[in-house]
């Protein structure tokens, strides 16, 4: 029986619950499933006949004290010290070796990324089409210091900084400390860390082009899925949702809420995080199945994950984005250009963001209502798309 081996990032969210679907079909389809790491959401890789494997070190570094230090807009992934990358990958090392997998899925497990290129194993990205250097140099406000905007007048000037970011490899040299150590070849750039050899792109269509690259496949939007017993919204009014993900800033949070109109009901994710609430009138849900939402609030303030974004179009609710993380500004630009979503920076006014996103929202329905239709027809057939390239991938 072949094997796979399942290495996410347990503490997000969408990305468990993408990497959670996938596992599933292909144990339905017959593969046996090994799965590395702590399961962090109870209601994610519910299977008897996984296999798991944990690793002691995680412990330490997939922390809520040190989530932070993995998403940021400097794009430094210098996260993990020495010696923590040498324990992490020796144990990674250990178990490719033991159980010859056929490949190993990941979302953003780094760690896992540099095991698999040592021990030769292949490696199967579940990634947003935001990763590739095309959308990177086309984004790239995104990931410059202090969010500076540049305007990209020319394929010169496009070209220029696809060369700066390919030849840039200062964020990953305590990566390239262990594979050179390992007698590996190093990564030339940041962008290595994030390619497999089969890289599945879980995004619509009509947002990404990858024409004539082998090595990327676009299989649709994995849609979100959670377990009903979250949901418990009072459904008398319509209320705007608050949801910034799983790697959410407290404070900010918390700033946020205060500048709120008090005109209007919320309801906001914590993810078990305390909040004060003042004179708002807040509903504070742990988690939420977002499958159930479209009769319950009018539009959302979200983060701008993967997941997140697509949560809100498959039930065509329009929103406002606020990213904190290179990736969201990305997703959030894509729902954006299309009409169906409006970009907002942190340092804006949220009074005056409310007021003039509800002045129009009947076109910002519209156009993700148009979306919607789309991206409901892919998701329908992302996982079959999944398998299908998988098993090409592990036959060829």
């Amino acid at each position: 029986m072949k094997k796979f081996l399942f290495a996410p990032f347990m503490m997000n969210l969408g990305e468990s619950q993408r990497l959670s679907q996938i596992a599933q079909r292909l144990q339905e389809e017959g593969y046996e499933i090994h799965i590395l790491g702590k399961n962090f959401y109870p209601f994610l890789f519910e299977n008897p006949n996984y296999i798991f494997h944990e690793c002691l070190a995680d412990e330490h570094i997939y922390s809520e004290e040190r989530y932070k230090d993995f998403f940021s807009f400097d794009t430094d992934f210098n996260f993990l010290t020495d010696e923590e990358i040498k324990e992490v990958c020796n144990f990674e090392r250990k178990l490719l070796n033991e159980y010859n997998f056929s490949a190993v899925f990941t979302g953003y497990r780094l760690s896992i990324v540099v095991s698999c290129k040592i021990e030769k194993v292949p490696l199967i990205w579940i990634i947003s089409g935001a990763i590739h250097i095309d959308e990177i140099v086309q984004n790239i406000e995104g990931i410059v210091p202090n969010n500076m905007n540049y305007r990209l007048q020319s394929e010169a000037v496009k070209n220029t900084l696809k060369r700066v970011v390919l030849s840039y490899s200062n964020n990953v040299k305590s990566w390239n400390r262990y594979l050179q150590s390992e007698g590996t070849s190093t990564l030339k750039n940041s962008l290595e860390l994030f390619t497999g050899d089969l890289n599945l792109i879980a995004d619509y269509s009509k947002f990404y082009m990858f024409n004539n690259q082998k090595e990327y496949k676009i299989v649709g939007p994995i849609l979100f899925s959670a377990p009903k017993k979250f949901l418990n919204i009072d459904n008398k009014n319509k209320k705007i949702l608050l949801s910034f993900g799983t790697s959410f800033d407290k404070e900010w949070v918390q700033q946020f809420i205060e500048k709120l109109p008090n005109e209007y009901s919320y309801i906001l994710t914590t993810c078990g995080e305390k909040f004060h609430l003042g004179e708002k009138d807040i509903e504070l849900q742990k988690f939420i199945d977002f499958k159930n939402l479209s009769d319950k609030i009018s539009f959302a303030i979200i983060h701008g994950g993967q997941g997140t974004v697509y949560a809100m179009a498959e039930q065509a609710i329009p929103f406002i984005g606020i990213p904190f993380f290179n990736e969201q500004l990305w997703n959030i630009k894509k729902f954006s250009d299309f009409g169906a979503a409006f970009l907002m920076k942190k340092e804006e006014d949220i009074k005056k963001i409310i007021s003039t996103f509800t002045l129009t929202i009947s076109d910002y329905q519209n156009e993700m209502l148009e979306i919607s239709q789309g991206i409901l027809r892919e998701s329908s057939k992302s996982l079959d798309n999944v398998v299908k390239e998988v098993v090409q991938f592990i036959e060829q």
